[in-house]
């Protein structure tokens, strides 16, 4: 099994919010990750209050349970703010608040947190550098192909290869996959950009090959 991309211009619009979203996936992975606890409590929480019923226990609930998520994310935040600072704490702290402080607000005016200024910005990096070329141009044509060895990228005469083992993780939304490899690089991959191969099955066929390396 195979599947091709031909890369092409990255202008619609609606690629802004969606790579923000896949920026906040890669976030909270990572944030779960390094504090599991806090993680643990809020889907606990939020989980426990979807059964709840009740208008005026919801209410009083609601607001122990702000306190005790401000109390996390403050208790998680700290660390994260000591130099060397440590982004992942830092992020996972601010959600811990922001969901507590949500618990304060009237039952039915919660909504999710919005996403990291840190996501939005390197979203516009991310989508700047892309939005920059002209895939039109001979010169800037680019093929990526997966296969079962790995990702190769063919730009012009030069040729690179990215084994499954350096690749980490996958993340999709309607219009985009966001492809984590090689430590902290990521892949921005449009869909409308697939020559060759079936889109519902290229995130499973990725999951299965990337983890068989580990």
């Amino acid at each position: 099994m195979e599947f091709i991309f031909c890369l092409s211009g990255y202008d619609d619009p609606s690629l802004d919010e969606e790579t923000v979203q896949l920026l906040s996936k890669r976030l909270e992975a990572r944030s779960r990750e390094e504090v599991p606890g806090l993680w643990k409590v809020i889907d606990g929480l939020n989980a426990y209050a979807a059964k709840d019923s009740g208008r005026e226990k919801r209410r009083r609930r609601y607001r122990i349970w702000g306190v005790i998520l401000i109390a996390l994310g403050i208790f998680v935040l700290v660390p994260g703010l000591v130099e060397p600072r440590t982004p992942v704490l830092i992020a996972a702290g601010v959600v811990g608040i922001v969901f507590g402080f949500l618990h304060f607000l009237p039952i039915g005016e919660k909504s999710s947190s919005a996403p990291a200024a840190s996501c939005r910005r390197e979203a516009a990096k991310l989508l700047s550098q892309r939005r920059g070329v002209d895939w039109s141009l001979p010169e800037n044509r680019t093929e990526l192909r997966f296969d079962g060895a790995g990702l190769s990228v063919l730009a012009g005469e030069k040729e690179d290869a990215v084994p499954y083992g350096e690749m980490t993780a996958v993340y999709e939304t309607e219009r985009l996959w966001l492809l984590l490899y090689s430590g902290e690089k990521a892949l921005l991959l449009q869909k409308k950009d697939m020559t060759a191969g079936e889109l519902e099955k290229f995130v499973p066929y990725l999951q299965e090959n990337i983890g068989k390396q580990r």
